[in-house]
Order: structure tokens, then sequence, then C-alpha cells
């Protein structure tokens, strides 16, 4: 396979270019004035500069650093080396962005901005003109009125001199949801990203210059025009994530891949790198792709001829495999593909899901992989299709109890249904944590009934996801839940016929945040639902679907299962709270009834305290310690979802690899109470086990509200269920145990998996 060379556009180095700025910044009469706090925020304080460490006000005393503008958005990314410029209607990258972060002029650039206004132009029509056909986002340089006016009026023009400083290296690129129609060369020169996002624009090509990202990890040109994967991003050692989806790509190539410049690979490389070393280095061969993990190429029009050149690389890391809803039809032959297990032995999940024309699949495919082919006119039996280890859906079949039935035939449109929720909503709003990060947005996604509410509304199911309280997102919905408000539930005695509304509610995770916090977006969740939620859905013209927020079901998988039961066990009131770990779960009599699936349930367990290296489906590969280190920082921003099968979804086999549950969930724990009373909650106190016994014990315990639990016999991805079940038993109230024989963890995410017996439990218990 040929490497296309090429030369390094006619720019200036990046490190010269900063260097010459700071010393020409040192010889600046300006830059030797400081700032007090009497000139500090003023016009005056502004042109004699702001010290090191503040932030400008304007002249109300509000602080930019929020300023959603460009402008606004390039003195944040100066401190905090992250761009977001995402939703302004930009139909071009601003120049302003490489002439603050990067230190060149205007006249250095590929693209110019347009020349300054013409002199002897009164300010009047200077700013009339600058109105007309502007942008609100446009960045415009700050002038000084008073000089201008003096300046005009003696018809001389005269520029605001520009201090310019050094920036912090730009990491994260954030351009989505604009106009883009063409990226600049000068892209390629922020050698430090390592996020860029040009998502839903109007690209049907980028630079070459995107070869000189060599630190980039996660790539996102999704809703775009592009016909083809672009050679410049081929050779990117280091990108792990690859979003190609909804574009115009009907055929896959590899061929003549565009290698970095050499002033990339300067970068790239390290400052010591000489001339020499470099021009070695770009005749030297470069693999594909090498460390891709999450490729998703779903929603084009790539054809099973298409997708050959899979067969001709290397992509052995690759975990996440996506190509829905393209034109593949036939047989499809994984190992022919270069999908087999022998060409992705890491694979976990192959998501065929919407080519309605596929027919069969033959071949070997890793063991530990999911396959997702909703939609797909496969034959009911697939005896030629080998996935090693993993029981089929038909293998469950024959084994499973009551509680796990598969739909109908294959082609009950019912059944291949995977409904996308109605509305998301963000619930809670948190500030920033540190000083570059963003506000954190908690949200939800409900999925609704086609019918109209009655009279009382929709009964509501909250289904939490699972992840250890370490990664998972609300997207985790299995398909049963998901078509579960298309079921209609028939009540007699006259009662109006009924659906169930569903909410998936995204939540903090840890071990940026402790238990407790996350505890405490539970208890956010509840109060948004029943104070504001039915408002929301009047404002956005779903008002026909109000929810009766009385009749409310928890529920959730793993981690899920866990917040559904630790919130809706009530604890008698006369035990301490040290003993309860301050939560003693939601006081809230809407909260009919809980249905836990598979639910971590002891954070005591031995299971928890034994390590595990390697963990039993992840093939044989351990999660190193530099993997995980980004995602156990405690100084790290908060996070309320993680990527399926992206860079955070190593975190829970890590934990069980180094037996760090739950210890992760109480890194950042602080103490409760003060003085002598204060005191930090155990894990023993926020268990399953342990709270049930104290309520079996108490005197004044009520009944618990009715539960379904469900778990698999080979379920070895969280603690055994005896305990839990045992204490369960123990305590008064309604109990329906499933054991569901040779059932794995999350066995419900399988498509054709209905749960008829929750189905029905439900309506009996929450209508």
């Amino acid at each position: 396979m040929s490497v296309s060379a090429r030369n390094s556009p006619a720019r200036p180095s990046i490190r010269e270019t900063i260097a010459a700025r700071r010393a020409e910044l040192r010889n600046t009469p300006k830059s030797q004035r400081t700032g007090d706090l009497q000139t500090y925020g003023s016009p005056a304080g502004k042109r004699a500069g702001t010290p090191r460490g503040f932030v400008h006000l304007d002249g109300s005393g509000a602080d930019l650093i929020d300023d959603k503008t460009v402008e606004g958005q390039l003195k944040k990314a100066a401190k905090s080396g992250k761009l977001d410029i995402a939703s302004l209607e930009l139909e071009r990258i601003p120049p302003k962005v490489y002439i603050s972060l990067l230190g060149l002029s205007s006249t250095d650039l590929s693209n110019p901005p347009p020349p300054p206004s013409p002199p002897g132009e009164s300010l009047a029509a200077t700013r009339a003109r600058t109105a007309i056909g502007t942008s609100p986002f446009a960045v415009d340089d700050e002038v000084d009125v008073d000089n201008s006016q003096q300046d005009l009026m003696s018809h001389t023009w005269k520029e605001e001199e520009d201090i310019w400083s050094e920036p912090e290296e730009l990491t994260t690129l954030r351009i989505r949801n604009n106009k883009l129609v063409e990226i600049d060369r000068e892209i390629g020169m922020f050698g430090g990203l390592k996020i860029l996002d040009l998502s839903k624009n109007l690209l049907k090509g980028v630079p070459d210059a995107l070869s000189d990202l060599l630190l980039l990890k996660c790539l996102d040109l999704s809703h775009n025009s592009l016909s083809s994967i672009p050679r410049s991003i081929l050779l990117l050692p280091q990108l792990q994530v690859l979003d190609l989806s909804h574009n115009s790509i009907t055929t896959i190539s590899f061929d003549s891949p565009i290698g970095p410049s050499e002033e990339g690979l300067g970068y790239g490389s390290g400052f010591f790198t000489t001339a020499i070393q470099r021009q070695t280095a770009l005749k030297s061969e470069r693999p594909i792709l090498p460390v891709l993990r999450h490729l998703s190429l779903g929603n084009n029009t790539i054809t099973l001829e298409g997708l050959q050149a899979l067969a001709s690389v290397n992509l052995k890391h690759m975990r996440v495999l996506n190509i829905e809803s393209n034109n593949l039809s036939g047989v499809l032959d994984v190992e022919s593909l270069g999908i087999g297990e022998k060409a992705m032995p890491e694979l976990s999940h192959l998501v065929l899901s919407g080519n309605v024309n596929i027919r069969d699949l033959i071949g070997t495919i890793a063991s530990a992989a999911k396959v997702d082919t909703i939609g797909c006119n496969l034959r009911q039996a697939i005896s030629s299709f080998s996935h090693e280890d993993t029981p089929t859906a038909e293998d469950n079949q024959d084994k499973a109890s009551s509680a796990v039935e598969t739909g109908p035939a294959a082609d009950d449109e019912h059944t291949l249904s995977i409904p996308e929720p109605d509305l998301t909503v963000v619930y809670r709003t948190l500030p920033a944590a540190t000083f570059d990060s963003e506000p954190l947005a908690v949200d939800f996604d409900i999925y609704l009934p086609s019918a109209p509410a009655g009279p009382s509304g929709h009964p509501l199911v909250i289904w939490f996801h699972g992840g250890g309280l370490l990664q998972g997102n609300k997207e985790n919905l299995p398909p049963h839940f998901r078509r579960l408000p298309s079921h209609v539930y028939t009540r007699g005695d006259g009662r109006p016929d009924e659906s169930v509304a569903i909410i998936s509610p995204n939540y903090r995770l840890a071990p940026q945040v402790p238990i407790l916090d996350i505890l405490s977006d539970v208890t956010a969740l509840i109060d948004y639902i029943q104070t504001k939620l039915n408002d929301r859905l009047v404002k956005d013209g779903k008002g026909d679907h109000k929810i009766d927020v009385s009749r409310i079901c928890l529920s959730g998988g793993s981690a899920g299962g866990y917040l559904a039961l630790i919130a809706g066990l009530k604890v008698p009131d006369e035990v301490g709270d040290e003993e309860v770990g301050a939560y003693r779960g939601l006081k809230n009599e809407a909260i009919k009834c809980l249905a836990p699936f598979y639910p971590i349930t002891d954070l005591t367990d031995k299971f928890w305290a034994t390590e595990t290296n390697p963990v039993p489906w992840m093939n044989g590969n351990s999660i190193s310690h530099a993997q995980a280190k980004p995602h156990i920082d405690t100084k790290a921003a908060p996070v309320c979802s993680a990527v399926s099968g992206g860079p955070r979804s190593i975190l829970y086999p890590y934990m069980l690899q180094h037996s760090l549950f739950p210890s992760l969930l109480f890194l950042t724990q602080r103490s409760v109470g003060h003085g002598l009373d204060a005191f930090r909650p155990s894990p023993l106190s926020l268990s399953i086990p342990h709270r049930l016994e104290i309520a079996s014990k108490s005197s004044k315990a009520q009944l618990h509200v009715p539960i379904f639990f469900v778990y698999g016999t080979i379920d070895d991805k969280v603690q055994p269920m005896e305990k839990t079940i045992d204490a369960l038993s123990r305590t008064s109230g309604d109990l329906v145990i499933e054991r569901v024989e040779g059932a794995d963890h999350a066995f419900d995410e399988d498509p054709k998996v209905e749960c008829q017996a929750f189905q029905e439990w439900l309506g009996k218990t929450l209508l």
C-alpha cells in the first residue's frame, strides 16, 4: 500500500511563531504595565492589560468566561486548551481562531479575513457596514470609542495594538452543528489536539493537514457529505474513536493514505528530533489506524463489496464496529470481510441492524462479541454462524424459565423494533467542577406510548443503567424496555386501557463523584419528575401524554438495579444515620414497586475483594494502569455518561482485575455531620443485605413495596445473589424471584427477549 507524501505548506514553525510573539510581547511598552484594582474591568484597564490569572469583567461586572460567542470561547480556550464553537451557524472557522491560538498574523493564513475598514470612513458608517450581514456570533476586535472618534476627526486611522500572549495548547476542538463547507489547512498546526468534533456540518472533504494531528484520539465526522474515508486520517497513530456515520460513503478504501508532513512529525515526535530523523520518518511505512477501537459507518450506502477493504488492513484492536442501516445484502461472511475472530479478536459489539437485505451470517467472530441484527431478514436459525462460548437466543430460550420468553417470529415488526426516545430532558445542571470544565447537564430519555394518556396519566417505569456506577449511559436501555410503551394493558371492570411510559436517566459516575452524590441524582430525578415533567411535556407539544407521578416503578440493570433497590427500600426511622450511611432511601409514596435485574447488592461480598486478572470476557487481555488512569483521576471533571465501547468502558473490568470495588465509590466521599458526630459512610452501611437485615429486626418496620427480582444462573459479572435473596425473604412484603437458568448478566439485551412475566407482573402491580 503506497503512502502519498505531501510537502509542508509554506507556514512558520509553531514554536518559532510562538517564540517570536513572546519576544515581541516582552518588548512591547504595554506589556510592562500592570493592572490594578482601580483599572481592573474598565476600558483603561483593558488597554493596560489584565494581570495573569484574572478574567476581564464587562461593565456590569459579569464574568466573560461564560461568553458563548467565538470571542468569549477563544478567551476561555487560551486558558483551558479546549475550544467549543458549536452551534454558531459558522460558514468557516473564524480566522481569529488561528490568530489567537497559534499566534499567526492574518496575512499568513491560507484563507485570510477581509481587510480592515478603509481610512476616512465614519464611525457610524463603519458600524452600519459591519452590522449588515454579520453573524451575531462574529468576532470583532474591541474598539476604544473615544480614541476612534478622535482619530476619525483628524482623518487618520489607527488600529489598536494587538497584545498576544501564549495560550494553552489546544487539546479539544468542537465545531459541530455549523455550516462549514471546508476546513482550512491551518487546523493541522494544532498538533496537540486529542478530540476533534466536526459533526453536523456540510463537509465533502477534509484537508491533507489533518494527517499532522498525531495525538488525535477521537474524531467525529458524522452527519456530513463525505463520499469516502478521508485519506488524511488513515495513518493517525493514536486515533481510537472514528465516527463517519450519516454520510454518503458507498465504498471503503484504505488506498494511498496521506502521511504527516515534516513539521507534523516534528510536533508529534518531540522538539529535539532532527530534520534528518524527520525525513527518515517520512519515508517509513506506517500502519493503517493501528489503535482504532470504535468505528461507526452506520447510515451510509455501503454494500458488501464496499466492505471488502476491511480485510486488507489489520484492525486487531477493534471493539465496536457499527455498519447499521447501509446497503448490505445477501450472505455476510465475517471472515472474508476481515471482521472475524482472527482479524478482530477484541470485538465486543458488531452492529448490523437496519440492513434489511442481509439473509445469513457465516464465519466465526470473537467469543465475547454481541451482534445486533434488528431489522435484518435473517433466517430463524443460523447454524453456519459461530459465536463460540456465547449462548444463542435459541439456547437461552430452551433453558430459561417463564420469566424470559422470546417474542413472535423474527419477521414480526413489533419484535424487530428498537424505538428511539420521544424526548430528552435535562433534570439537573451542576456547576463546573474544575476551571476548564463546563457546567454538567444531567439528562434522561423518555419513551411514550403512542396512545394519549387516560385521565390520571401514564404510569411510569424508571430504568437505571448499569456499569458499576463507573460507566454506562442512558442509551443502554434494553430493547424489551424500549418496546414496553407499545404494550397495551387491557383493564377490567370498565377502566380504560393503559400503557406505561419509560424514563432512562443518566447520573454522575464514580470515582469523580462519591456514592452519596450519585444517590442525590436519583433524588433530584424524582423531584423533577413530580414537579416539572408534565409542564415540560406540555411545552414540547406532548401534553396529551401526561405522567401519573403517583404511580412509579423503579427498575434497572446491574448497578442500576442497586440504585432501584437502595432508593426504593425505606429504612426505619429509629435507625441511626451512620448505620445506613446517611442515606435512608426515597420517602416517597409514589414508588409503588421495584424491579431490579441482575443487580449489584452487597458491596462487602468477597466477590469484590477477589482480584480477577484478566476478567473472563476480555479474551485473556488485561487492562493496563495507563489505560485506566485518565478515568480514575479524582481531580478530573465529573461525567454523567460514558459511550458504550468507548475509552471509559474498560473501567469495570479494570476494577475487577484489581478488586477496586467498592473503594472507587468512596474515594472522594467526605464525612457527613459535624464535629464528634461526623462519620464517613461505609460500604456495609450502603449494602442491600445489611439494610434489609436492619429492617427485618425493627419493630417499626413497614412492608416493603412489591419487588420483582431477576437474575441469571451463570452470571459471573456481579456478586452471587443467595445472601440478598435470603435477606429479602426475611422481610415483609410481596416478593417475586425469577431465577433464569442458563442466563448471563444482561441477558435481556438480546433483542428477542421480551420478559413477558415481568410485563404481566407490572400490569398487576403498577396499574
